[in-house]
């Protein structure tokens, strides 16, 4: 019934938004909804699903009052009324504007005339509306301009200069015509022949020039498209400029057309021959410079056993691979016939397919190259090895002469470099290949692990794992079959364990980040389980062990926190001696995160947890709740289901503290620690023994021990004469200097105020006496 109120909630949540936008209503028979919502029963029963989703849309702004009955949540409906007004509004999507404003298009029409030329600009202005009301500096053009008029949508504009540039001030928003008048300095028969100004970019410009004077060949930097025309000794250009921030227009007489001959091409070629591990892949970059006339199509003969992968470079029309006298050709078509210098590359492969392999490389060839020469260099990407074995008619050169284009080409240390200067040539490579060993994609850089044992014989783990990870999806973790566990956060987020066929606990992980610096940013795993052991007894031993990983551990910390009840005679495992410390038992918090319904009855139990849960040092906590966590969780975790995560512990640090430590800890190496223990009372009790004893037969052997300490006596008695000695003025002051002076020269290792202030009164001591004594 719960689960059809929430939708029945959902739909007129939607139906009153709907009414707001386009006053649409629904009706519906009073008694109908009456019987819906069943508003003749004074209570509402919600599952705790249900009952949850209501509270997390509250906000946690109001908790009404409950009870629990048969797993469901059963409201008062004054309460369930509250609940429901409490509830937050849906929040909406704001679509926020891309900038304050944007320009669109730029128009520029120039007349040049015989000392100046002057355009107008028309910019198209688009300003987005903002959430406080503020003016706007528009960027337009610099200073060196001289303008003489800039309009807003017909009317004058106001204008500012700053920092070199002129600017546009408006508060006005919408879309609006800039148009600014301008003139620079220009001639066409005077100076230098071409104009260059700075403009504000823009996605469209366009842009037109009437130069007074006819047979004008005429270049436009960054032009994708200009159409020339003349008429009665004018030239007019018109067309289209790529996105650019500046204007750059030059022309010159036009050259009387001769006959050319045909094109002369001159190659410079770079090859990276990139050893993977079943294939060689070449990289060829070819540096092509055309003289004397145009070509359109480039053809170059293939190596043989070579496929080609890809061409790229500016101006192509496409590319084809065809078979001619036994061999490849590749036919490289330029969208226009072109003449100057171009770069091409030119990717290739030859597939490998034995463990050992011996691969020749020919080299691309310019077919009707006037010269050509070139550069072979190779790397290995792979678990393999490289080694030249024959070349012919190319020499090894040095790794210090390699050129910056093949250095650019290649990510890792080139292995070999020759230099050839004419075709034909030939290269063998000898490529070996060996077994990869895999290396560590997940590191657990620290686990610190804390375990509070209890008289009665619960144990409390908390164990933090500090790790890196690239590629695991599980950390898998060994654990005694009678676990509870408690929580479990992977880099401050709760996540769910689940148990493998095998038994284990899955820890789904997170994913390292790459720092700036390329090195992985860890992150923490903190798990929080309980486990039930035989109690402490009046005398006995203790084995427990650490969880053991599928990852190699580097370093791994335990501390136990033990009763203070009782002695802990020996220590024994595969870790570090302990160091013992006493700790005052200390108040742990608990925070309570989705208890199960059970548990959030309102009345509530002050139960001592201190040492008997692990959980707290007198919390006020449900004890359904406890009970709860340690026995439902149990039941859940051992079906193999994902755990039931109720409760956030921080495991309280009292008792008798020991810590160990191991570094490199291996994959699945069981840590585990056993130890020896009394209760106070029996070792009180021996030593109270121990000590009658041995009074008893001193006094029953009082005969052997009398002469002994007789002379113990009397060698007493020969040391007081020399300490008489010792306490005469004068030698009495030079023992008290040279123990002052001692003191002084290592007083920084020294510990005992008091032993300073004893020394420091003797020496005071001594100077009176002895000042006595040479008055009398």
């Amino acid at each position: 019934m719960g689960f059809y109120l929430l939708l029945l909630f959902s739909f007129f949540s939607f139906t009153l938004k709907a009414d707001n936008s386009v006053n649409s209503k629904v009706t519906i028979d009073w008694k109908e909804f009456r019987s819906l919502l069943k508003l003749d029963v004074d209570e509402i029963r919600l599952s705790w699903d249900e009952f949850s989703r209501l509270m997390e849309q509250t906000g946690a702004r109001y908790e009404p009052e409950y009870r629990v009955d048969n797993g469901s949540v059963v409201l008062t409906r004054q309460e369930f009324k509250k609940l429901v007004d409490s509830m937050k509004p849906p929040a909406g999507d704001e679509l926020m504007p891309p900038a304050d404003y944007i320009l669109t298009k730029s128009t520029y029409n120039g007349v040049m005339g015989r000392e100046s030329t002057t355009f107008t600009a028309v910019l198209n202005l688009e300003i987005f509306d903002r959430a406080k009301e503020a003016y706007l500096k528009i960027p337009l053009f610099q200073e060196g301009l001289a303008i003489s008029e800039v309009r807003l949508d017909g009317r004058p504009a106001s204008v500012i200069t700053e920092g070199g540039w002129h600017y546009l001030s408006t508060n006005e928003v919408g879309r609006h015509s800039v148009s600014v008048r301008f003139s620079i300095q220009s001639s066409p028969d005077k100076g230098i022949p071409g104009l260059n100004f700075t403009i504000t970019g823009t996605p469209v410009t366009y842009i037109s020039l009437d130069i007074p004077k006819a047979d004008l060949e005429i270049s436009v930097q960054n032009a994708q498209e200009i159409i020339k025309t003349g008429a009665k000794g004018h030239t007019i250009i018109r067309g289209y400029l790529s996105s650019t921030s500046y204007v750059s227009i030059s022309w010159k007489s036009e050259d009387k057309k001769i006959k050319r001959g045909p094109a002369r091409i001159y190659s410079e070629v770079f090859n990276l021959l990139s050893i993977e591990a079943d294939a060689i892949s070449v990289t060829t970059v070819f540096e092509l410079n055309i003289m004397q006339n145009t070509i359109s199509v480039l053809t170059l003969a293939v190596p043989s056993d070579y496929q080609v992968i890809d061409v790229s470079g500016g101006g192509l029309a496409g590319w084809s691979v065809r078979e001619e006298g036994g061999g490849q050709l590749l036919d490289i078509a330029f969208e226009y016939p072109f003449e100057g210098t171009k770069a091409l590359t030119v990717k290739s492969e030859k597939l490998l397919a034995e463990e050992t392999i011996v691969a020749n490389f020919e080299g691309f060839e310019v077919l009707g190259a006037m010269r050509e020469s070139g550069y072979v260099a190779g790397e290995v990407k792979s678990d393999a090895e490289a080694e030249v074995q024959e070349f012919n008619n190319i020499e090894r050169i040095d790794f210090q002469k390699i050129p910056y284009q093949l250095s650019n080409l290649s990510a890792r240390p080139i292995l070999f470099a020759f230099r050839y200067v004419r075709h034909p040539f030939n290269m063998v490579v000898r490529i070996t290949k060996y077994e990869k060993e895999e290396a560590l994609t997940s590191f657990i850089d620290l686990a610190k692990g804390i375990t509070l044992f209890m008289e009665d014989g619960k144990m409390v783990h908390q164990v933090t794992f500090t790790m890196q990870n690239l590629w695991d999806q599980f950390l898998k973790i060994s654990l005694p079959a009678d676990v509870s566990i408690w929580s479990v956060y992977v880099n401050g987020k709760r996540e769910k364990a689940s148990k493998g066929d095998d038994g284990r606990v899955l820890i789904p992980l997170a994913r390292s980040e790459r720092g700036y610096d390329g090195s992985l940013t860890p992150f923490d795993i903190e798990l929080i389980y309980t486990e039930k052991v035989e109690g402490f007894n009046f005398l006995g031993k203790k084995k427990n062990y650490f969880p053991a990983t599928d990852i190699l551990i580097n370093k791994a910390e335990w501390t136990l926190y033990l009763p203070v009840n009782y002695d802990y005679i020996s220590f024994g495992g595969n870790l570090n001696p302990a160091v013992e410390e006493v700790i005052p038992p200390s108040q742990s918090e608990i925070e309570m995160k989705e208890l199960p319904e059970e548990a959030m009855e309102s009345e509530t139990e002050e139960i001592e947890l201190d040492d008997k849960s692990g959980v707290s040092a007198a919390a006020p906590v449900s004890k359904k709740a406890y009970d709860l966590v340690s026995t439902r969780q149990a039941v859940e975790f051992a079906s193999g289901k994902a755990g039931l995560l109720s409760l956030k512990v921080k495991v309280p640090i009292s008792g008798k503290k020991y810590s160990f430590e191991k570094k490199i800890v291996e994959k699945e190496e069981a840590l585990f620690l056993g130890f020896s223990y009394a209760n106070e009372i029996i070792i009180r009790t021996i030593i109270i023994l121990l000590i009658l004893i041995l009074l008893f037969v001193l006094f029953r052997k009082r005969r052997i021990f009398i002469p002994l300490f007789g002379a113990l006596g009397k060698g007493l008695v020969k040391l007081l004469y020399v300490f008489k000695l010792a306490l005469r003025p004068r030698e009495f002051i030079i023992i008290i200097s040279v123990f002052l002076l001692l003191w002084i020269l290592t007083r920084f290792y020294w510990y005992y105020p008091l032993l300073s202030f004893v020394l420091l009164l003797l020496f005071g001591g001594s100077i009176v006496r002895y000042v006595q004594n040479r008055g009398k």
